[in-house]
């Protein structure tokens, strides 16, 4: 019975080391709309139609995909 138990242990502790990190995905479209951050209405850039855009909300060692389809009139570069 000890054996078995030990067996269960070592094989559940064995099967944690072996697991990959999370991935989470997100998809962002990129598009121009009328924002208001300093009162008058000015063209900004809104990503899935928020300003600010959304927030990733993340551990560490997760794997982060972030699909953007950019709908601008212009080449976009995010940086991190």
């Amino acid at each position: 019975m000890r054996l078995v138990v030990v067996s269960v242990v070592l094989l559940s502790l064995l099967g944690l080391s072996l697991a990959e990190d999370p991935y989470l995905f997100f998809d962002w479209n990129v598009t121009y709309g009328t924002i208001s951050p300093l009162g008058g209405p000015e063209r900004g850039i809104l990503i899935n139609g928020q300003f600010p855009g959304p927030e990733i909300n993340c551990t560490s060692n997760n794997n982060i995909v972030v699909n953007i389809f950019n709908f601008l009139d212009e080449p976009l570069l995010f940086t991190c």
